[in-house]
């Protein structure tokens, strides 16, 4: 019993059980709600504008012809949008 509390007190500080059921699951998580709260409109895609105030938030040294050049890179599907696994691979990159 001991053991079972020491290890729930570990889990609890280094990962969640979901990770250990799918490793990452913790982080994704963590960028789902960074993307949901940069979506401004709530449209679950990430437009130019709301990317510039993103990235501008991150580093306010940034410019917008920087912020278009990364927008480009990440909208692998040209669509004109981020989508959430876009920005996922794009943050999982680096």
């Amino acid at each position: 019993m001991l053991v079972t509390l020491l290890m729930s007190e570990h889990t609890r500080k280094d990962r969640t059980t979901l990770d250990y059921v799918r490793p990452g699951a913790e982080e994704r998580g963590r960028l789902r709600e960074t993307f949901d709260f940069n979506d401004v409109n709530k449209d679950g895609r990430l437009t130019l504008g709301e990317f510039i105030r993103f990235m501008q938030s991150a580093d306010e040294n940034v410019t917008a012809t920087e912020c278009e050049i990364g927008f480009d890179e990440i909208d692998t599907n040209r669509d004109g949008a981020i989508e959430f696994d876009e920005f996922y691979d794009w943050w999982t990159q680096a």
